[in-house]
């Protein structure tokens, strides 16, 4: 399977979170990449991110929308 970018989230003028479904090693998982800007302002992915087993997506998109509600609480 090829790699397939779901999203990017920007995080500043120069950086990206870039969600991407990728294969490794004939194990399909999440990809949460920082994607950064180069001299020529193309975007590629660095090093730093982690990798979501597909089965626990659902647990790590929990914690996100608890994260939210939680810092939602906090703001209002």
């Amino acid at each position: 399977m090829p790699d397939q970018i779901v999203g990017e989230v920007r995080k500043s003028a120069r950086e990206s979170i870039r969600v991407v479904l990728r294969e490794k090693r004939g194990d399909l998982g999440l990809d949460l990449r920082i994607a950064a800007a180069n001299g020529r302002g193309m975007m590629f992915e660095t090093a730093k991110g982690l990798r979501v087993p597909v089965a626990q997506i659902g647990a790590l998109i929990e914690a996100l929308q608890e994260a939210q509600r939680r810092a939602g609480a906090v703001k209002g």
